[in-house]
């Protein structure tokens, strides 16, 4: 009997024949929030704060892969503050090492006294001063469809409500001055808003940019393990046709999560100390870097067999 070189078992054909699975065949966006209205520096003292601060945080984190680019400002105490001349001036540094990032600020600041809210009467004002610098300065913003109060240190009650009349009037607004809206579903309601108030009547421009937020603000939380993946999962099956799905994930539970959706197909990811002061759900190691999450995840990303987006592919994807 003459040998030769064996062909395998039978069952090995299974896994021979079986088909590519393309959940994850899709480039994948990264945005860098480097600091936010929630944290001060008592809870991270690595907190960027000053323009400076800023602009090497988001040029660092773009050198690691972030295409986009969310910002907020603070005052040299480290309060969130609302200033046209910081937020130039912070963008100014970034569009100088990083030119083609998507700059996307924080359009619940309070640029009018008194209104810190999502609302036509801040955005108005705030679109119409940075794109009288150039359209670069304001090419997409944040829009949360939820209601909420918050309590800041000094007893002020922050309080958003979720109105159809606001919701298309602001959304109409941006969208005549071709700023991209992305939404910030921290719950069940934000979606639903979405779809009720903005896809149905026809308003809404298709990409829809629909991004989960769970474990910050009113969300809910983010473990125990699985129910925090259940929830997100949940939240990507009720997503309108014709999202582009980002994962926005705070509290401790933000890596695991993260790498989930990357695994379930979602457009883009957003890293940053905004979000996050843990690393890893069972450690205490403190966020030290937004450039250090955007590598983390990056890296997860690739290994995953998922490739970054660049800039220019994140408008695509995008819409802008």
């Amino acid at each position: 009997m003459t040998k030769k070189e064996w062909e395998g078992a039978e069952w090995a054909e299974m896994v021979v024949r079986s088909e590519k699975n393309l959940t994850m065949d899709k480039k994948l966006i990264l945005t860098v929030c480097p600091v936010g209205a929630l944290f001060s520096r008592n809870h991270n003292p690595h907190l960027p704060c000053s323009p400076e601060d800023l602009a090497r945080e988001v040029i660092e984190s773009y050198q690691e892969g972030a295409a986009v680019a969310h910002l907020h400002t603070r005052d040299e105490y480290g309060h969130p503050a609302a200033s046209f001349e910081q937020l130039k001036e912070t963008i100014d540094m970034i569009m100088d090492k990083c030119p083609d990032i998507i700059i996307q600020p924080s359009s619940c600041e309070g640029y009018i006294p008194g209104k810190t809210t999502y609302s036509y009467e801040t955005v108005q004002p705030m679109l119409e001063v940075l794109h009288g610098y150039g359209k670069h300065y304001m090419e997409s913003t944040i829009f949360t469809p939820v209601s909420y109060a918050c309590h800041d240190v000094d007893g002020f009650i922050d309080i958003t409500l979720a109105t159809k009349d606001n919701m298309q009037k602001t959304i109409t607004f941006l969208q005549d001055n071709n700023v991209k809206p992305e939404f910030m579903n921290h719950n069940w309601e934000g979606i639903l808003n979405v779809k009720e108030y903005l896809i149905k009547p026809g308003i809404l421009q298709k990409p829809y940019l629909m991004s989960m937020g769970p474990g910050m603000h009113n969300a809910a939380e983010t473990y125990p393990d699985p129910w925090g993946f259940m929830y997100v999962l949940g939240m990507m099956k009720m997503m309108p046709e014709g999202s582009v799905t980002s994962l926005s994930a705070g509290g401790r539970n933000w890596l695991p999560l993260s790498t989930f959706a990357i695994m379930m197909g979602v457009d883009a990811i957003r890293v940053g100390m905004e979000d996050h002061l843990y690393t890893y759900p069972h450690r205490d190691d403190i966020s030290k870097s937004n450039a250090e999450e955007t590598r983390k995840m990056a890296t997860i990303a690739r290994e995953l067999g998922r490739e970054i987006a660049t800039p220019a592919e994140a408008r695509q994807i995008m819409g802008l």
